[in-house]
């Protein structure tokens, strides 16, 4: 009787993907980090910054700006990446 897919052991995903998931629990990490931390320490950040808070500041133009650049840092790696596949033929 032939094996389907779902009766298989589980195998390794190939090194491409094995690439890509980590680089994805990296940015989750950052971001969590990015989220998480700040808000944490906020209270402690009352000094003014242009008329208002300076916590109101990170959360309303530090933190989407962050987010921003995780996005665009996770594109160039994997656009690279792709590229790098591509050319050498590895499975994906």
């Amino acid at each position: 009787m032939p094996e389907s897919r779902l009766s298989s052991p589980q195998s390794v995903p190939p090194p491409y993907w094995r690439r890509n998931l980590r680089l994805i629990v990296l940015m989750l990490a950052v971001w969590a980090a990015l989220t998480f931390v700040p808000s944490y320490f906020a209270r402690g950040l009352t000094f003014d910054f242009i008329g208002w808070p300076f916590a109101f500041w990170m959360a309303a133009y530090g933190a989407p700006l962050a987010y921003l650049i995780i996005i665009a840092i996770y594109a160039r790696v994997m656009n690279r990446a792709d590229e790098r596949a591509e050319t050498t033929g590895e499975s994906r």
